[in-house]
């Protein structure tokens, strides 16, 4: 193994009850905090000699999304939750959307965010992101327009615990709908067979688990389906490594006081995955709630960019980052340290 390291809608008197929960919860946690193919010209990749982490430019492609945010001031519990991360240090503006804590719309559901031009494009890859656990999608609002404006179809399911393995199943089933419907503006359109599975914190554990179903598993949804990746991001702990069944890369905060980036991340996750491709980056100054940022102060939204555009698009800078024995992301000034395992050394250029 080698190792590389720098520089250091409910309205309900219930639903009310439940919603000041999650307030108290959201405030403690606070508190807590305290501190493929070839890719094509179009795709506007090109972070060049910007450090990969700092690269925020968004794609050439303007995005649309089936479900509409605004600012979190209308809703009390946003309103809270986007002080709150305002106070430990987060510099961008939550966007909330009226799913419920935000708002009164069901808890249950997926949203997609894609090029408004997709009617005219070729089948894009997939991206199936996972919320943080209580977190509703619009809180992820800035990270998935900036990817979807890279020529990709963002599915976010959400179940309000966002930790378990049907997020990936009911985001993968929404995708293979939306490909069949003549109705929806993705009717063919959804290239089943480069899916990536990504989430945060409690959304982090969905995505390991859901990239340890056996890849048959998903042809009883549609025989189209491959997974080609994953990105747990700050990862709730209930995986392990060893049951990955594909390339994945581990992204970490260097400051995250509820997921320590030496704890199981590392040593039950990172370390123990040893049947595929591993990688893991502790972003420097990152914390728990860094990921709800926009692009620009949040770094793990260029990497996750990035490790999506060298699976599922074979982008040649992408992969600079990654792959032979000069790879550039441990340079990346942005990330604290970086580690990837014996099998990643072996990947082709």
């Amino acid at each position: 193994m080698r190792t590389e390291r720098l520089g250091r809608g409910w309205p309900t008197k219930a639903g009310r009850s439940l919603g000041a929960v999650f307030l108290a919860a959201t405030i403690l946690a606070g508190l807590a905090i305290g501190a493929a193919p070839a890719a094509s010209a179009e795709d506007g990749f090109a972070p060049g000699d910007v450090p990969l982490s700092r690269y925020a430019e968004l794609g050439p492609y303007e995005t649309a999304q089936t479900t509409a945010t605004h600012s979190c001031d209308s809703s009390p519990y946003g309103s809270a939750v986007n002080n709150t991360w305002r106070f430990w240090g987060n510099q961008s503006e939550l966007q909330c959307t009226n799913i419920f804590p935000s708002g009164t719309d069901s808890p249950f559901g997926v949203t997609f965010y894609y090029p408004k031009d997709i009617t005219t494009m070729s089948p894009l890859p997939v991206l199936v992101y996972s919320p943080g656990t209580g977190q509703e999608p619009g809180y992820y609002d800035s990270s998935a327009r900036f990817w979807a404006s890279y020529g990709y179809v963002i599915a976010m399911p959400y179940d309000l615990l966002n930790s378990t393995p049907e997020m990936g199943l009911g985001g993968v089933q929404a995708l293979s709908n939306a490909n069949k419907n003549p109705e929806s503006p993705m009717f063919g359109k959804v290239d089943l067979s480069r899916v990536i599975f990504a989430g945060h914190s409690g959304g982090g554990g969905a995505t390991q688990l859901n990239a340890s179903v056996p890849p048959d598993a998903w042809h009883l949804i549609d025989p189209d389906v491959k997974i080609i990746g994953a990105v747990p991001t700050e990862p709730s702990p209930y995986a392990l490594g060893i049951l990955l069944t594909v390339p994945t890369l581990y992204l970490t905060g260097c400051n995250d006081a509820i997921v320590w980036h030496w704890y199981y991340p590392m040593w039950t996750q990172y370390h123990t995955a040893i049947t595929v491709p591993a990688y893991l980056a502790c972003i420097r100054g990152g914390t728990h709630i860094t990921p709800m940022d926009d692009p620009a102060h949040n770094p793990f939204a260029p990497l996750t960019l990035a490790w999506m555009q060298y699976l599922a698009k074979g982008d040649k800078d992408a992969a600079a980052y990654f792959v032979g024995p000069n790879w550039t992301l441990p340079g990346d000034p942005g990330v604290e340290y970086v580690m990837r395992n014996a099998l990643a050394d072996r990947l082709p250029e």
